[in-house]
Formats: C-alpha cells, sequence, structure tokens
C-alpha cells in the first residue's frame, strides 16, 4: 500500500432493501426507548430527495394493538419528532380543498 493511501481505512459497501432498512430502524428505537424485547409496526413512504420518511410504532412484544395501527393515518396526525426539521410541509386533503 503506497503511503497516500495508509490514512485511509478499507471501505464497506452496503445495499440493503427496505425490509433490511425497517429492521434497523426500528431495533435502534426501540433499543434507545428501553424496549428489549417488543413488536413493531412501520413503513417508509413519501419521495426520495422530497419527502422521504420513516412512520413506526413500537410497544411491549405482547401488545397485539401494535398491528391495529393505521400508519398511514397515524403519518397523517403525528408531528415529525426526529433530530432534523422537516425541509418540507405536508398538507392534508382537506387543506388543499380549503384554497
Amino acid at each position: 500500500m503506497d503511503k497516500k493511501n495508509e490514512k485511509f481505512r478499507k471501505k464497506e459497501i452496503f445495499k440493503y432493501n427496505e425490509d433490511d432498512i425497517l429492521e434497523i430502524l426500528t431495533e435502534y428505537l426501540a433499543e434507545n426507548m428501553g424496549f428489549e424485547t417488543f413488536g413493531s409496526k412501520a413503513m417508509i413512504i413519501g419521495t426520495p430527495g422530497k419527502d422521504l420518511r420513516l412512520i413506526a410504532v413500537i410497544g411491549e412484544l405482547d401488545d397485539e394493538s401494535v398491528d391495529e395501527v393505521d400508519l398511514l393515518e397515524l403519518d397523517m396526525r403525528t408531528e415529525y419528532n426526529g433530530s432534523h426539521p422537516p425541509t418540507f410541509i405536508i398538507r392534508n386533503e382537506s387543506e388543499e380543498q380549503d384554497k
């Protein structure tokens, strides 16, 4: 290896499908919320580069109500609670009709 490249660590390449991404994100969120075992329901929605987002619900493993959550409805009525503010505004259909 030449001296120019000695300072760079070997690179790893990652390419994940939607299920892998959802699993990684829900496991991360559950761990941060203190869940050891958990049930979850999650989906990625929106357009990459525009309004791509994760909507997820995480609960105790035996909480069957997690499976009954309507994620699209939850998306429409939930404010962003991530660490980065959104760079766009989502308007629901009734707001658009009022214009």
